[in-house]
């Protein structure tokens, strides 16, 4: 049975949560000991901030190991991990784990380094709401996603993961259990965050649901 999808939206109220980590060992202990929320803040909702200023690193993690530790090699590998490639956030911390871990080991010296400013490890509470945006067909979601919020963009493609730990997001599980586009979905769930903005990503669903609906852009 088709089921009507009702666009929302998010606020996220960051907070401290009193840690924080001055040399790569303690950034290390932080991350094996952190709650999931922590290591989904500091990684997939960094997406919010960090790809609309384009900064070439992917996560808090890897900024702050590049420019408070000058440990590039480390930032770049941080920042070649391929979230998508994750379907729980505890084998995304065990990968942030196992880089760290190994640098450590093959560079022991670098755990002296004294950041320049200490890591401060953040949590987020989400205060999620509808709109009044419903769509009931593809036709109809298609055209809703081009007056939709960013917010509501970003709540709906990235944040929603966390209740889904990492396997989906919300358009391409409405899209295939209640659009019976089964295709399609697979094609938006496989969409690379780390190379777009948010409007980006806006442009991106769109053409892939254009294509699907055979309208010429």
């Amino acid at each position: 049975m088709m089921k009507v999808f009702q666009f929302s939206s998010s606020a996220s109220l960051e907070r401290l949560t009193g840690r924080r980590a001055s040399n790569l060992e303690e950034l290390l202990d932080m991350i094996k000991t952190c709650s999931e929320s922590s290591i989904f803040y500091h990684t997939f909702s960094a997406f919010l901030k960090l790809r609309e200023a384009q900064v070439p690193f992917n996560s808090d993690f890897a900024i702050w190991v590049a420019r408070m530790l000058n440990e590039r090699a480390l930032a770049e590998k941080l920042t070649a991990i391929d979230f998508s490639e994750y379907n729980t956030l505890e084998s995304l911390r065990n990968r942030l784990v196992s880089l760290i871990a190994h640098q450590i080991q093959e560079n022991p010296l670098c755990c002296r380094k004294i950041a320049d400013e200490p890591f401060y490890l953040h949590d987020v509470t989400r205060v999620v709401y509808l709109t009044d945006h419903f769509a009931y067909d593809l036709a109809s979601f298609r055209e809703l996603l081009t007056k939709i919020s960013i917010y509501s963009v970003y709540f709906h493609f990235i944040e929603s993961r966390l209740q889904s730990q990492l396997k989906t997001d919300d358009f391409s599980a409405w899209i295939e259990e209640s659009l019976n586009e089964p295709s399609l979905a697979q094609k938006i769930r496989q969409i690379d965050i780390s190379v777009y903005t948010l409007e980006g990503l806006r442009s991106r669903i769109i053409q892939l649901i254009d294509g699907c609906l055979g309208i010429q852009t």
